[in-house]
């Protein structure tokens, strides 16, 4: 009598062998057939459990995609889209109250100046109870935004408890998207401007223009523009405040493309020529580092910080027919002067490692550039 090993064995290779028959008809049927069409087609006339055609879809392009190595391409689902949009354009959807836990409560730190829940009055330092009714106290903070979230014109309903541990009150509130501010700027001594860039959204641009304007008129000599932390976003949106701080036709950037043909990105101006130190570290990426690298190799720039991220990979968004896209490493891009960036990153003029210590050091270069010359007799010294 066969063993049953071998009897098992025997039964594969039989079906093997049969399957080979069938491959060799399918090759000669159709010159044309690839591995991934293969595949598929034996999939789905062999496999004897349940087959979901668009999971096994979406796991073959997940697979295509991933096995090209590089982490900032990748396959967005249909389901995925509307949050990668609203995370690339720096916005979503909901009341703009920003929460956190304290002590086991739902506490709302911040609300989004202009958004509805400003609109309403609602405080900071008040513990948010409930949302349409349901408590919050122990959900996940990623499930309460889920629930403050929805699509705009919607209203939501929030109980809260008002500071200091006072009545309750409820708000109802209709959902809008949210575009919280990207930049934010005060004058300090020098007197010297202060310019915060938090990412890159394709509103940015009037943003950092108008903040500019609002320095210069309460007297900045010189601007401190603080990149630090700033993840990056549009190329367009770098490319236009590269602009407002370059005279025009400067080289901002050098774009490699997959045939490895340079084109050199050049500044539309206005520019300014006020003194200007560039505050960087590990946490400034991609769209952050080009203007960083702009300002650096034009000499319109000191940067002061630590080393840069370093992420020179330019990706590009394709649409695809089930309502998801493609996100792409298409180019990489250089300094004006052909640095590259990518795994490289920018190093600081002046390298100052401590967080605390940067601003202060940027102040200072600042304050010698921009000090009046010290007469003695006839003759100016700086």
């Amino acid at each position: 009598m066969m063993p049953k090993v071998r009897r098992w064995v025997f039964f594969l290779v039989t079906f093997f062998a049969l399957f080979l028959g069938d491959l060799a008809v399918a090759r000669a049927a159709a010159p044309g057939w690839s591995l991934l069409d293969e595949v598929r087609s034996l999939t789905e006339k062999n496999y004897a459990g349940p087959l979901n055609r668009a999971a096994l879809e979406a796991g073959a392009v997940q697979g295509l995609v991933e096995s090209l190595g590089d982490p900032y391409s990748e396959y967005i689902a249909p389901e995925d889209l509307p949050s990668f949009a609203s995370s690339l354009n720096d916005e979503y959807t909901g009341v703009g109250v920003v929460f956190q836990e304290i002590e086991g409560q739902v506490v709302i730190s911040n609300i989004i100046p202009g958004s509805p829940a400003a609109r309403l009055g609602v405080a900071p330092g008040s513990v948010l109870m409930a949302v349409d009714g349901r408590p919050v106290k122990g959900l996940p903070l990623e499930e309460i935004g889920r629930l403050l979230s929805g699509k705009p014109g919607t209203y939501v309903d929030l109980t809260v408890t008002l500071p200091g541990g006072g009545s309750r009150r409820s708000y109802y509130l209709r959902r809008e998207v949210i575009r919280p501010p990207v930049v934010s700027s005060r004058l300090l001594a020098g007197p010297v401007g202060y310019l915060y860039l938090r990412s890159f959204p394709y509103w940015a641009p009037a943003e950092v223009e108008t903040a500019l304007a609002e320095l210069e008129a309460r007297g900045a000599r010189g601007i401190i523009l603080d990149l630090r932390g700033n993840p990056g976003g549009y190329l367009d949106a770098a490319l236009e405040i590269a602009s407002l701080f370059l005279l025009p036709d400067k080289p901002v950037v050098q774009v490699v493309g997959r045939d490895k043909k340079v084109t050199v990105l050049r500044s539309r101006g206005p520019g300014q020529d006020l003194p200007l130190v560039v505050l960087v570290d590990r946490g400034t990426a991609s769209a952050a580092e080009l203007l960083a690298g702009a300002l650096q190799g034009n000499r319109a720039a000191i940067l002061i910080g630590t080393r840069t991220y370093g992420k020179g990979a330019l990706q590009t968004i394709f649409p695809l027919s089930n309502g998801g896209a493609l996100k792409l490493t298409t180019a990489y891009y250089r300094t004006p002067a052909g640095q590259a960036i990518d795994g490289v990153g920018l190093i600081p003029d002046i390298e100052v490692t401590e967080g605390r210590k940067q601003l202060d050091r940027a102040l200072k270069v600042l304050r010698a550039q921009i000090a009046p010359p010290l007469v003695v007799g006839n003759l100016a010294c700086r």
